[in-house]
């Protein structure tokens, strides 16, 4: 009996220290801030720009944040105080201890990051990469310096090519090094675009085969199922979101088998590159609406005022749904929409004949196919 409780207490120790590690523990402390002020945590949107995900009051000079995550990511820790922000710092959230020291922009003090395993990886690299850099800023003047000589500036081009291949193949070598991990899976989202496509296979590949998987990695995964099912050739993936008076049901489907081929146009009163594409849409719809061509507009904005605006001065007649969510639209995550403007051409049976189509490209094809 004493043995059995023995084992009960161990295996209940062993399950609280299993239970600890897998939620993340973020405490600290933010020079010039008071009791009462604001500490966010963010994510990184763009370029320099944030999106809080969390928010904590500092208490006794201290704030805390806690929670779990799949793997590991960056975040920003942004202290606020008046209103004001006065200082941030990033690290690698991760499900481990955090410890963070912020200080005061204008001071020059570096702050100071305490992290898990992952964090301590990521430094590594960090390193590597500045001390990589450098050997790339002389060969990146010289490529740019438009008083050089062709030749020579030619000669630092290829230089920095063969550089930037030396990077990408050392970051392949790390990520493959240290599968499974979450240091291997966010540097997989981070550095996949720069791969070639044997090397993320390999890494995905390799990331599958060892069982065990992170945000990413999942991520990939889903993006490239939901790609390969709305590929030129498939069947179309049926979508329905609210129109314009943000009542009535758009249904995609609706509109196929009533028409010789329907476009699919996925756009946003924001995004510049899509006005600028609009004409060409609305003179593809003029000439061939009346011949059986119909399009459903899929909007990526959040707000309802600057949607509808944007339907009339770009005079577009045809249906639109949107569900206001930007990008997280749930017909973006359809039909893996990864920037705008996009569309899709499906003809009366639900295949997908063409994607992307743009300017005259579309104009020819559509003269291909309604002759």
């Amino acid at each position: 009996m004493r043995k059995f409780i023995l084992l009960c207490v161990m295996l209940c120790l062993c399950w609280g220290a299993n239970a600890q590690t897998q939620r993340y523990h973020v405490t600290g402390t933010a020079e010039g801030t008071v009791d009462g002020d604001t500490i966010y945590l963010a994510v990184m949107t763009g370029f320099f720009q944030l999106a809080p995900t969390d928010t904590a009051i500092v208490k006794n000079g201290t704030f805390a944040f806690n929670g779990t995550i799949d793997g590991a990511d960056m975040r920003v820790a942004v202290a606020m105080h008046k209103g004001q922000m006065i200082g941030m710092t990033d690290f690698i959230l991760e499900n481990a201890p955090i410890s963070l020291q912020i200080y005061p922009q204008d001071s020059n003090k570096k702050p100071i990051v305490k992290g898990g395993q992952t964090q301590k990886l990521y430094d590594e690299v960090t390193k590597e990469d500045e001390d990589f850099s450098k050997l790339m800023d002389k060969p990146y003047e010289q490529a740019n310096d438009s008083t050089l000589p062709q030749d020579i500036r030619n000669k630092a081009k290829a230089q920095l090519d063969s550089l930037r291949k030396i990077s990408t193949n050392r970051h392949f070598e790390f990520i493959m090094a240290h599968i499974p991990s979450p240091i291997s899976d966010m540097l997989l989202q981070w550095y996949a675009q720069d791969m070639t496509e044997t090397q993320v296979n390999a890494i995905l590949n390799k990331m599958t085969a060892s069982g065990i998987q992170y945000q990413y990695y999942k991520q990939i995964m889903a993006e490239r199922r939901i790609s390969k099912a709305t590929a030129v050739g498939q069947h179309y993936t049926d979508i329905v979101l609210k129109g314009i008076d943000g009542k009535t049901d758009i249904q995609l489907s609706a509109y196929i088998n009533k028409n010789r081929y329907t476009l699919l146009d996925f756009w946003a009163s924001w995004c510049g590159p899509c006005r600028a594409e609009m004409p060409n849409v609305v003179k593809v719809y003029k000439l061939y609406h009346n011949k059986g061509l119909e399009v459903v507009g899929v909007s990526l904005d959040n707000n309802r005022e600057a949607w509808v605006k944007a339907i009339s001065t770009l005079k577009m007649p045809w249906p639109q749904m949107s569900d206001l969510k930007g990008w997280k639209s749930t017909a973006a995550a359809a039909y893996n929409i990864r920037a705008i403007p996009a569309n899709v051409l499906i003809d009366n049976k639900g295949n997908i004949i063409a994607k992307d189509l743009r300017g005259e490209e579309l104009l020819k094809k559509m003269e291909e196919l309604m002759k």
